[in-house]
């Protein structure tokens, strides 16, 4: 039988069982967070009665939402991808840029297309780096609609 540990090894031990405990928490908690966004940002695609209220948590959720309002974005219907747009520019984070150029290049609606192409607009307004890769986005927009017309 192997004697239980004592002296300064015991404290390390226990230290490192806390610290696995609180970081399996911590794993726990962020995939209830992330399931919720998920739901939220569905409810939103789907322009359920619950959707202006989910909206608002998108909101204020912030960058942690994107992920969630990018898988959304696929299945929503036309009002849902627009809300969802608004979400978007609402929450304000330049780490949705790729998702809206993706948006205004290749969404189905015209009406998608500029909403994100309008998000896209009033960013680049700014000096901070949120509006330099706006304006990096809107230029690759541009290009690709160059590259559609015939001639």
């Amino acid at each position: 039988m192997t004697p239980l540990r004592s002296g300064p090894d015991k404290g390390r031990v226990a230290m490192r069982g806390i610290r696995l405990g609180a970081w399996l928490a911590m794993a726990c908690a962020c995939e209830v967070r992330e399931r919720v966004l998920e739901e939220d940002a569905e409810s939103v695609a789907s322009a359920s009665a619950e959707a202006e209220a989910a909206s608002e948590r998108l909101v204020t959720a912030g960058r942690a939402a994107i992920p969630a309002i990018e898988t959304a974005l696929y299945a929503a219907r036309i009002e849902g991808r627009l809300d969802l747009i608004v979400a978007l520019r609402r929450i304000g984070d330049g780490e949705a840029i790729p998702l809206l150029l993706h948006r205004a290049r290749l969404d189905e609606d015209e009406r998608v297309r500029k909403e994100a192409e309008w998000t896209l607009r009033g960013w680049a307004g700014g000096k901070d780096e949120r509006a330099v890769r706006a304006r990096r986005a809107l230029r690759a927009l541009e290009e690709t609609r160059a590259d559609e017309k015939p001639g």
